[in-house]
């Protein structure tokens, strides 16, 4: 089409495409009577950076990212379908002039002239803020004067909003109180022991290295001057002594080791809902918001004789909570079921972990409102939140150690590169630390129990440690499949399900299937290793093994409902039909 034929012919339609111009891929700016400057066009000419607004004389929009150990500084474009460096920045990030290793680019890029842009190729670079960070496909381009970050990464790395969306500024301002000082719900909790509990009491303090007494120092009072704890001079039958933990920012956090007392609590029993349960409750979910309660257990009160059984002692004196500390055994499962009770109760697309709150919408009114509700009763409640660490109308958001979007669920690619960037281990401890993390992704890895089999062998105390090709070929193999884990789709109660189960000579396997868009995708893997019995079975009494484990594994998606059972083993049709 020709650029004559573009000109805007309706003056309303353009004023009000200038209001929405940032999100508006198809509207030609540069034509416009209205507009001066396109700001939503990958161009060659060298052109001045993104504007902070539609008119041409407002300060350019430009941010400084981190490519792998260098500061590149972007020209923010919402109109970019994908982010671009110039050839000359490329090859001064990774002093690499013939760039052989860049993948061959799946599309065109057009100027706003519908010229055909020269692309030398694409490759997977992340980019850091000072926050956020994102992975994505960044093409290169010869000609290019100015980084251009796409639409898809600026909404990764949160550096832009739609105006009518719910943003941290429109949280303070409609609510005030959920943004200021720590929180106070209005029901204190009662510490209740044993009839026959035994006080204890230590008589003198631990020992805190001398690098960090001044730090401690600081904490307590701290700790003191927002009412969290009080020096206390009267004898109590109970004191526990002191911890010190270092954060990675330099400064210290203060614990208490309650472990004679939580033998004498009476616990609560609240159950804390799974991981997976929780994930299981997201269908439909393409808009997310989370809040995180600001020191979450602080904002309980402690009934006057509780707080007397949480005195500690430090080489500065003796000191007692006013607020729920952390250490005590009942204190999870009571903050969990305040949460619950006093927030969230009643509320739709509102998943609660302890003080880690995510709400969900299928569209963006559905959230505004949901959020809205959610954000009046916290605050009604007396709850208040780490407004830094909240994040409000993402497409993408972590949670739980995942990464949730629309599409569905991949594992938080920090848990995955921890894995990734381990040694292989030179004893039985490192092994096992290695596989606990594997085991947390679980999920994610087909027949998991099959491909660590040999490295379980080594956990056992009848084997001697030996670490050989054999081993060392499984530690990579799993590393590897951590690198390219699946992304698990949302499930969904009113669509089709499938369970398919296998059994090998040492494990069992098996995957619950969603049918979506005539395909079935996967929900979830699952697997575990036989105990020497079961790996005596025969054949086809394993592979009924694991038809049944599947079944029992996946309960909690399954039950009540009608579901396909998938097997690979012939005689189990006649056997279980």
């Amino acid at each position: 089409m020709r650029k004559d034929a573009l000109t805007c012919k309706n003056r309303m339609s353009c004023k009000r495409s200038r209001m929405s111009h940032m999100w508006k891929k198809r509207h030609y700016g540069k034509v416009c009577r209205n507009y001066t400057k396109s700001v939503n066009a990958v161009t060659t000419e060298e052109e001045s950076f993104f504007l902070g607004s539609v008119n041409a004389g407002a300060d350019p929009w430009s941010v400084q990212l981190q490519v792998r150990q260098n500061k590149v500084c972007f020209k923010i474009d919402t109109g970019a379908d994908v982010t671009a460096l110039p050839a000359d920045v490329y090859h001064k990030i990774t002093g690499d002039g013939d760039l052989k290793h860049l993948e061959k680019p799946k599309r065109q890029l057009f100027g706003p002239e519908g010229n055909v842009l020269r692309v030398l190729g694409v490759a997977k670079e992340t980019l850091c803020s000072d926050k956020k960070s994102a992975t994505e496909d960044v093409y290169v381009v010869e000609g290019l004067h100015t980084a251009l970050l796409g639409l898809p990464a600026i909404k990764q790395l949160q550096l832009v909003s739609r105006v009518n969306n719910i943003t941290i500024e429109t949280v303070k301002q409609q609510y005030p109180r959920l943004c200021s000082g720590l929180g106070l719900v209005r029901r204190p909790y009662s510490n209740k022991l044993q009839p026959d509990a035994v006080p204890f009491s230590h008589q003198t303090p631990r020992r805190v290295p001398l690098p960090l007494m001044g730090k401690v120092k600081e904490e307590i009072d701290r700790m003191e001057k927002m009412d969290v704890i009080t020096r206390i001079e009267d004898p109590t039958d109970w004191c526990a002594g002191m911890v010190v933990v270092p954060k990675k920012s330099g400064a210290v956090r203060i614990c208490v080791d309650f472990t004679k007392m939580n033998q004498a609590v009476c616990r609560e029993k609240y159950i804390l809902p799974s991981v997976e349960h929780t994930l299981g409750m997201l269908a439909g979910a393409t808009v997310f918001s989370k809040l995180d309660a600001n020191m979450g257990f602080w904002q309980v009160p402690l009934t006057e004789e509780s707080a007397k059984y949480t005195t500690f002692i430090t080489p500065f004196g003796r000191y007692y909570f006013n607020r729920l500390p952390f250490g005590i055994a009942s204190a999870p499962e009571h903050f969990q079921k305040m949460m619950v009770t006093e927030v969230t109760n009643g509320l739709e697309g509102v998943l609660c972990h302890m003080d880690d709150i995510l709400m969900w919408g299928k569209t963006q009114e559905e959230h505004d409102v949901r959020l809205h509700a959610l954000l009046e009763k916290a605050q009604k409640a007396g709850i208040t939140l780490n407004i830094d660490k909240c994040e409000f109308t993402c497409h993408t958001v972590k949670f739980l150690g995942h990464v949730i979007t629309a599409a569905g669920v991949q594992p938080d690619p920090e848990k995955t590169s921890a894995v990734q960037e381990m040694n292989a281990p030179t004893n039985v401890s490192e092994l096992r630390s290695f596989l606990g993390m594997v085991n947390q992704l679980g999920r994610f890895i087909p027949n998991l129990a099959e491909k660590d089999k040999v490295l379980r062998d080594l956990l056992s105390k009848k084997n001697h440690w030996y670490w050989g090709p054999e081993q060392q070929t499984a530690f990579e193999r799993l590393k590897k499949e951590l690198s390219s884990t699946p992304v698990l789709t949302l499930y969904n109660p009113n669509s089709d399900l499938k369970i398919s189960a296998d059994a090998s000579s040492f494990g069992l396997g098996a995957v619950l299937l969603q049918k979506s868009n005539a395909e079935w995708a996967p929900v979830a893997y699952a697997s575990r290793s036989m105990t020497p019995t079961e790996r005596r079975y025969a054949q086809v009494e394993k592979e009924a093994l694991a038809a049944t484990w599947a079944c029992e594994r996946f309960s909690c998606f399954v039950l009540g409902r009608s579901f396909e059972l998938e097997t690979d083993h012939k005689p189990l049709v006649s056997l279980l039909g």
